[in-house]
C-alpha cells in the first residue's frame, strides 16, 4: 500500500491510496460522515479496475488527523464485534 498526502492542514486532509483494495476504507469514510465534527468527506475511485483511490475529509473545527485516526478506532472496534460475534455464533455448533 502506497499513501501519498495531496493536502495536510489542521481543518483539511487529502490522500491517495495506491495498490490497495478500498473496503477498509469505504467503512471510514462511512464512520466519518456520521460524525457531527466533520463537514465534508469523500472517497474518488480512480478507475474500477486499478486500486487507487482518493480520500478528502474538511472539519469543521477539529483537527482532520485526529477526526480521521478516531473514525479508524471506532471502525476496528466494530469489526472486532463483528468477528466476536461470529465466533461465538460459530462455537455453539
Amino acid at each position: 500500500m502506497d499513501i501519498e498526502f495531496i493536502k495536510k492542514t489542521k481543518n483539511e486532509l487529502e490522500f491517495t491510496v495506491k495498490n490497495e483494495d478500498s473496503s477498509f476504507y469505504d467503512m471510514i469514510v462511512n464512520e466519518l460522515s456520521s460524525k457531527k465534527d466533520v463537514e465534508f468527506v469523500s472517497k474518488k475511485n480512480a478507475d474500477e479496475l486499478v486500486k487507487e483511490f482518493t480520500i478528502y475529509l474538511r472539519t469543521k473545527e477539529k483537527v482532520a488527523k485526529d477526526v480521521f485516526l478516531e473514525a479508524i478506532s471506532e471502525t476496528e472496534e466494530k469489526i472486532s464485534t463483528i468477528i466476536k460475534s461470529l465466533e461465538k455464533t460459530t462455537q455453539k455448533k
